[in-house]
């Protein structure tokens, strides 16, 4: 067997003190070692696979080609990248703070991610300008790489475009992740879209996703300030211990839960009032969804914004699904769904009705002032809204039928069927509540749980 000699090895690799030279390509020898058993030959051979790796150790004004390969980050600094690659990736390998630019690139690493940090402590940003493309095909059937993978603290900006396509995740950050500009953000992926093992904060940026799992996932707190998010499909669209919305415009659309702010220790356990927490203050939220629309393990707290759910069809879910306290001190909630886990706000400042029908309904619905179409058919209506008066009566109809008179005699006015909330699986059938009668007020029942 023959040895490398270290003599074929560049010699800006084998000084000892390494220049600072951007975009000096060294061949990494020995970086495989494939071994090929020849039983029927007696023997056993060892090839050498050379993988190609760009060493950039200093940051430069300029902008820097990809090459197919490791584009490798040895040191701290900012780094403006340009061109494509169909086999490359570029790696950050550094403890130090690395900023990124992306200008009109495109990455495609068929054996892992487009972007990774490796042993990073600092903090590594991402800024977007043009069109960009990040694309991981690994194949790896247990854990395939995220497009964008990084080990510390992720900040992604810009006003520019990405389109990002996985068989894993496409964003992940160990730690924070941080998304603000106008970016817009077009990413696939059978895993999560959007990934961190601690937090998300979005504040700004445009964000279509689809995914065969959670849309945007935080093992820690979600929090969603401004922008647009957009979820085309999704297992769960958004899933957090905390979830806080405050601002921009939500669209979910989720074969399972739309919103769910699990327990911190993701366990459910029945009858056992979680730490999870969903809280609405702003903006505008509309939810699509198969299980529950809105699930806490811990409490919902509606305290501004609208926010619109076209919940599911079949009663183990329901448009609103709480362990704890569901406490609605302003804005516009309408939530339709199946009627028997419906649920009514615990605490309310303003009137919030529930109205279980006698019949599955479709079509526009009017309560008083207050319109909304759902997507779907459904057999129960809660609105809560300060355009609505405690002592007066009024009419629901639905696709232009009158269905109901109900007056409304305090805040809280009706009372969901639910025996068990906080998304248990298959959910809990509870016995068909009081029906409110044309004329008459919905009778007040107390829900056990």
């Amino acid at each position: 067997m023959e040895k490398e000699s270290s003599n074929n090895i560049p010699e800006n690799v084998m000084n000892d003190k390494p220049k600072k030279n951007v975009g000096k390509t060294v061949a990494i020898i020995a970086g495989a070692l494939v071994l090929v058993g020849g039983l029927a030959a007696g023997g056993i051979y060892l090839a050498t696979h050379q993988t190609p790796t760009t060493i950039i150790d200093s940051d430069t004004s300029g902008s820097i080609a990809l090459k197919d390969g490791e584009n490798k980050i040895k040191a701290g600094g900012t780094y403006t990248f340009t061109g494509s690659t169909a086999n490359g990736k570029i790696e950050i390998d550094t403890t130090e703070a690395v900023k990124i630019i992306l200008n009109n690139v495109s990455i495609t690493n068929p054996s892992g991610a487009a972007i990774k940090s490796k042993g990073t402590t600092g903090r590594i940003t991402i800024e977007l300008i043009g069109n960009n493309k990040l694309v991981s095909t690994d194949t790896n059937a247990e854990d395939p790489a995220a497009a964008i993978s990084g080990d510390s603290e992720l900040e992604i900006t810009g006003s520019g475009s990405v389109t990002i396509e996985s068989n894993g995740k496409g964003i992940k950050a160990d730690n924070g992740l941080g998304l603000s500009g106008s970016g817009t953000y077009a990413i696939t992926a059978k895993d999560d879209t959007l990934h961190s093992n601690g937090n998300i904060t979005i504040a700004g940026g445009t964000y279509v996703l689809n995914t065969g799992d959670d849309a945007i996932h935080a093992d820690g707190t979600l929090k969603i300030a401004s922008g647009k998010v957009v979820i085309e499909k999704s297992h769960e669209g958004l899933e957090a211990n905390i979830v806080e919305i405050s601002g921009g415009d939500v669209s979910v659309t989720a074969s399972d839960d739309g919103i769910n702010a699990q327990n911190s220790d993701g366990t459910s356990r029945v009858g056992v009032i979680g730490d999870g927490k969903l809280a609405i203050s702003g903006g505008k939220v509309y939810v699509n969804s198969g299980g529950d629309g809105l699930d806490s393990n811990g409490a919902i707290i509606i305290s501004g914004g609208e926010t619109y759910v076209d919940g599911p069809l079949n009663d183990g879910n329901g448009a609103i699904d709480c362990d704890g306290e569901i406490s609605i001190t302003g804005g516009t909630l309408i939530a339709v769904g199946s009627s028997g886990m419906a649920q009514n706000a615990t605490n309310a400042t303003q009137p919030s009705v529930l109205m279980n029908l006698n019949q599955s309904y479709g079509g526009n619905i009017i309560f008083g002032s207050i319109s909304y179409e759902p997507s779907k058919k459904f057999q129960s209506v809660l609105i809560s809204s300060d355009k609505l008066k405690v002592g007066e009566a009024y009419q629901l109809s639905i696709g232009g039928s009158q269905v109901q008179s109900v007056t409304i005699s305090q805040n809280i006015t009706g009372q969901g069927n639910g025996m068990m909330g906080g998304g248990m699986p298959g959910g809990g059938m509870g016995g068909q509540g009081q029906q409110a009668q044309q004329g008459q007020q919905p009778q007040m029942t107390q829900r056990t749980r």
